[in-house]
């Protein structure tokens, strides 16, 4: 956890919306596990069903030294309450999900999205969290051109607030299956296109494996979106090309080390998150089902050749 981290001088009040409506190679060694094990996350989606508790107890024993908070977890225990178990676990916090809707589609107002991002983006600060992920909404009724300035706006505005709480903005793209709901960025180039135009270095991609790998261009535009990317999320699914399911990292059939091996090739040197939506894991009471999938991990994961 940061130094700086006090729990009694947190406050969700903020003033801003009012003044602004190599090469790699595989290696088993326990230095590389070590590794491994400092740029993992799990994410509390993974565990949905789990407690505030579970979750951190389970991310120690295995190991890990990051977890990616869920919104609707973290205010119900209460965001003092779950500083304050991080701190004693000494936890650190990869990533919070999600803030956006931008496009009003769900039947908020804008301005109330906004404001419910600078909280979002003044708790990550104070918890010393990396990134916080951006589920833009859908297009709605919108036009393409209209929807696509609704939220380059206001990533743009919130863009200037997060960088001075020293916070990454990741917009996540999603499978055309699985973005109802969610978000009109069904493609790793529609998304690249958007944050281009925001021009903001605090605005970048979350790069979730299960809709990457989905995107029949996700090889080509690797090297370019690389330096975007603020976060990887981790998830498999139970068919190669258009899994209709997910599941935890090596239970499935898509092509993770191909992914894993191409950003380590690009130099990429963020984090990683667990994040699976899987009714097996969350049903599951223990950690064994994960604790699997860190294994196999463990032993198809490249880590940079040491010198």
């Amino acid at each position: 956890m940061p130094d700086h981290l006090n729990v009694g001088e947190y406050s969700s009040n903020d003033k801003f919306i009012q003044q602004s409506s190599t090469k790699v190679e595989k290696s088993s060694s326990s230095e590389d596990n070590h590794a491994l094990l400092s740029r993992l996350s799990l994410s509390q989606m993974t565990t949905r069903r789990w407690s505030m508790e579970q979750d951190i107890q389970a991310a120690c024993d295995l190991g890990l030294k990051n977890i990616g908070l869920w919104r609707l977890k973290y205010e119900d225990f209460g965001e003092a309450e779950t500083a304050e178990l991080l701190e004693k676990h000494r936890m650190n916090v990869s990533s919070i999900s999600w803030v956006g809707g931008f496009t009003s589609a769900h039947g908020y107002l804008i301005d109330d999205c906004m404001r419910e991002a600078v909280q979002v983006i003044r708790y990550a600060s104070w918890l010393g969290a990396k990134t916080v992920v951006v589920a833009t909404g859908e297009q709605g009724r919108h036009i393409t051109s209209h929807a696509q300035r609704l939220v380059i706006d206001s990533l743009s505005l919130l863009g200037e607030y997060a960088q001075e709480c020293n916070v990454q903005l990741a917009v996540m793209p999603m499978s055309s299956a699985t973005a109802h709901g969610w978000t009109f960025l069904t493609s790793l180039h529609k998304a690249y296109d958007l944050i281009t135009k925001c021009k903001h270095p605090n605005v970048g991609l979350c790069l979730h494996s299960y809709h990457a790998l989905q995107d029949s261009k996700w090889k080509q535009m690797l090297p370019q979106i690389v330096d975007t990317i603020k976060l990887v999320k981790v998830c498999d699914g139970v068919s190669p090309k258009r899994p209709r399911k997910q599941c935890l990292p090596g239970e499935g059939k898509m092509d993770l080390p191909a992914l894993f091996h191409a950003l380590e090739s690009l130099e990429y040197q963020g984090l990683y998150e667990i994040d699976t939506w899987c009714e097996k894991n969350w049903k599951s009471k223990n950690i064994d089902l994960l604790q699997s999938s860190l294994n196999w991990m463990k032993t198809i994961f490249p880590v940079p050749a040491t010198t």
